[in-house]
């Protein structure tokens, strides 16, 4: 479980968010969404702890991953080996890692169909591929918490599906708590039960994804007109946010 109560943050003397709160159950996702500058990572950096709240309480019931944008790696280490680090927190002090380590390791990664990188070295990697290996290496943690930032950013279509059916299916099955910031409404729309959303002058509004991903409040969000369609694909109903460009 996570729980914000009454949150505030700042970052460069200027107040970000205030008055936050929400609960999040076990097993559920939240989706981040607000336009540039408006703190999502911020945002995530205080959940943590890595940022200084000026006001309330943040609450974690279990130990929480965290994937950032950006990943670099300063040793030459393969891509299992990356990932497999991921298990650090299971192993005491110099410890190496176990085969069933190394096992954890090799399922995160055919998770993302990544098996035939496992010898490949990191630091050669396309900034999409390293983006899936930490996922991966976050996954390995067995974590019960998962917070992301902007996950699918440098991946094209077929990998962002491959992600997001993979943080669904993870939510579901594993009963892991995830959040996640992203630019795009239809990953909310796609996998999250409750969606933030960061408006200018320090506002938010928390829901059900599909009572607060509206035409009104995406509209209000990205400043451009955006229309919410439903489709309708095995029996389900989709949503998916459309912007009118100008």
């Amino acid at each position: 479980m996570v729980e914000v109560s009454n949150l505030e943050f700042s970052a460069g003397g200027k107040t970000l968010c205030s008055h936050l709160n929400f609960s999040l159950p076990r097993g559920s996702i939240m989706a981040v969404l607000g336009p540039n500058g408006r703190g999502k990572t911020t945002l995530l950096r205080t959940l943590l702890g890595a940022h200084r709240a000026s006001a309330g309480s943040v609450r974690f019931d279990a130990h929480a991953a965290y994937v950032p944008q950006h990943s670099a790696m300063i040793f030459s280490y393969d891509v299992l080996t990356v990932v497999t680090l991921g298990r650090a927190r299971h192993l005491r002090w110099h410890q190496s890692p176990g085969q069933h380590d190394i096992n954890v390791a090799r399922n995160c990664l055919e998770i993302f169909q990544l098996a035939h990188l496992a010898r490949q070295p990191f630091n050669a990697l396309s900034g999409g591929e390293k983006q899936l290996v930490t996922i991966a290496q976050a996954i390995a943690s067995d974590s019960p918490i998962l917070i992301l930032d902007e996950p699918a950013s440098a991946l094209d279509l077929s990998n962002q599906n491959i992600v997001l059916s993979a943080l669904r299916r993870l939510a579901r099955e594993r009963n892991i708590t995830i959040i996640f910031t992203t630019h795009h409404p239809q990953h909310a729309q796609h996998i999250a039960d409750y969606t933030l959303l960061l408006f200018p002058h320090a506002e938010n509004a928390f829901d059900r994804t599909q009572g607060v991903c509206t035409d009104a409040h995406l509209t209000r969000l990205y400043g451009l007109p955006v229309r919410v369609s439903s489709l309708s694909q095995d029996n389900r109903r989709i949503d998916c946010a459309i912007p009118v460009f100008s």
